[in-house]
C-alpha cells in the first residue's frame, strides 16, 4: 500500500505531498489538473517509467530538476523509493530503501541507481520485492484514461497473457515444462 507521495517539481506539481488510506484510491478531477501526473510519479518513483514522450516532460515548467519520493508498505514492511531528473531529464539519483520491518526502523539502503552491469537495479528490485513489474503494476493497480477500453478490447491471447502473468500461471507453465523434461529424461532411463 502506498502510505505517501511527495513531487517536487514534477510535471504540474511544483511541491505536493499526497498520504493514501487503506482501500482503494479514485482521482477525479478536470482535464490537466494533475491525476495522470501522480500516476506517472508512482510509476516513476518505482520503476523510472512513466506515460510521458521523455523525462525532460517530467520537469514542471520553469524548474531545472525534478523529484519524487514515495513510502510504501507490504507485509508490515515499510519501503521508500527515490527519484530525481535534472534539467536534462538524467536521473542524477535513485535510492531504494528498507525502512521498518514492523516496529523495528532500519533506514537501510537495498540498492542505489539502475546498475545494469552488474546484473541488479533498483526497478528490478523493487519488481522483486512487489512481484510485479511495470507492466504487472499498470494492469493490476491503475486503469489510465483510456487503457480500460484496451484491456477490454485486447485480442484473447493479449488479454490471458498479461491475466497469466499477472496472477503468475505463467511462472506454473514454465516449471510444468521443466518438469515434464525432467519426467521425460527419467522415463528414457528406465
Amino acid at each position: 500500500m502506498i502510505k505517501d507521495i511527495l513531487l517536487k517539481d514534477f510535471i504540474a506539481h511544483r511541491n505536493t505531498k499526497l498520504e493514501f488510506c487503506k482501500g482503494i484510491t479514485i482521482f477525479v478531477g478536470h482535464n490537466g489538473s494533475g491525476k495522470s501526473s501522480i500516476i506517472d510519479a508512482v510509476t516513476f518513483a518505482l520503476f523510472g517509467k512513466h506515460t510521458r514522450k521523455s523525462n525532460k516532460n517530467l520537469i514542471r515548467r520553469g524548474a531545472n530538476s525534478a523529484m519524487v519520493q514515495m513510502h510504501f508498505t507490504l507485509n508490515s514492511r515499510e519501503f521508500l523509493a527515490t527519484r530525481g531528473l535534472n534539467g536534462g531529464g538524467v536521473q542524477p539519483f535513485s535510492q531504494f530503501s528498507f525502512v521498518s520491518d514492523g516496529d523495528k526502523t532500519l533506514n537501510r539502503p537495498i540498492v542505489g541507481g539502475e546498475r545494469k552491469q552488474f546484473g541488479e537495479s533498483m526497478s528490478s528490485e523493487i519488481a522483486k520485492v512487489l512481484g510485479l513489474d511495470y507492466e504487472k503494476l499498470r494492469v493490476a493497480a491503475v486503469v489510465q484514461q483510456g487503457e480500460l477500453v484496451r484491456l477490454v478490447e485486447a485480442q484473447p491471447k493479449e488479454f490471458k497473457e498479461l491475466l497469466n502473468g499477472l496472477i503468475g500461471i505463467d511462472r506454473l507453465d514454465s516449471a510444468y515444462e521443466t518438469m515434464r523434461d525432467v519426467i521425460v529424461g527419467f522415463r528414457d532411463r528406465l
